[in-house]
């Protein structure tokens, strides 16, 4: 099967270089000529792509690419560099131009900021609520695409990544007066964000909304402390709350659809490689 990943960044990339692994014929874009060329040395058919793209400039190396059996878009917006609208467009553009070139899927990488400041245990069936900017912008194309795509669309909303040289312990080391202390952690390995999208790759699910946390809830306090002592950076300070609040992604309805197995339900530090600041 032919999968083109639109972003080979910090999750692209490995995510592309697992399914060159599996058999899989994978086309990958950069936003420059030479970024592009070295995916070849990994096995993947790099494709320079800048968005918004123009209909009248698709280059045959373009259509190439847009005309996969699966198309992976995972191109978070750049903060505070591109408004809303922009990016809005720009994800159109590439759906417009799947379409146009024959893809038969997209699966259409999200965030569960979707679910804004929504208490409690959330579930895959209920309602979005979005207050972030980033929310309401990726709320707006998981609507606008289903609208284009119908049941060919799948929208995976992933929580906070954590992986090789991410993780918020790493950013948090050393701060003070840190607010939401006591909210609880919504995380996933990036190990585990590469598991699902390849199930839905070659499942097809029937579920078409679908999100992803690790089955591991503590408070930020005690996470991120207990993370950045075992690596061995300072700690952060959390100002003194004493109310419990913010929401609990519940994924087990994902896990069972997908058929996965976390590698990280734990969220262990030792598993992940935080660099020190």
């Amino acid at each position: 099967m032919k999968v083109s990943i639109c972003g080979c960044g910090w999750l692209g990339l490995p995510l592309a270089k697992y399914l060159v692994s599996q058999g899989f014929d994978v086309y990958g874009s950069k936003t420059n000529l030479e970024a592009a060329k070295q995916l070849e040395s990994v096995g993947i058919h790099g494709v320079e792509l800048t968005i918004p793209l123009e209909r009248s400039h698709i280059s045959s190396e373009m259509r190439a690419f847009f005309a996969a059996g699966v198309l992976v878009i995972n191109v978070p917006p750049r903060r505070r560099a591109v408004q809303s609208h922009e990016y809005i467009a720009s994800v159109l553009s590439l759906s417009m131009a799947a379409k146009d070139n024959g893809c038969k899927r997209i699966i259409f990488i999200s965030t569960t900021s979707v679910y804004g400041s929504m208490q409690g245990e959330i579930t895959e069936s209920m309602q979005p609520n979005p207050d972030s900017e980033s929310g309401i912008t990726h709320y707006k194309l998981e609507q606008q695409l289903r609208d284009i795509w119908g049941d060919d669309l799948v929208v995976l909303r992933l929580s906070g990544l954590i992986g090789p040289n991410r993780h918020p312990a790493k950013f948090l080391s050393g701060r003070t007066g840190i607010k939401g202390g006591k909210s609880q952690v919504n995380l996933i390995h990036l190990d585990d964000c590469i598991q699902a999208i390849t199930s839905i790759i070659v499942k097809s699910p029937d579920v078409k909304t679908l999100h992803l946390a690790a089955p591991f809830h503590p408070t930020r306090e005690a996470y991120y402390t207990a993370s950045a002592l075992k690596v061995g950076i300072d700690l952060p300070i959390f100002e003194e709350d004493l109310t419990p609040k913010g929401k609990v992604i519940n994924s087990e309805r994902t896990i069972k659809v997908l058929g996965l197995s976390l590698k990280h339900p734990d969220l262990a530090v030792s598993a992940l490689d935080i660099a020190k600041p």
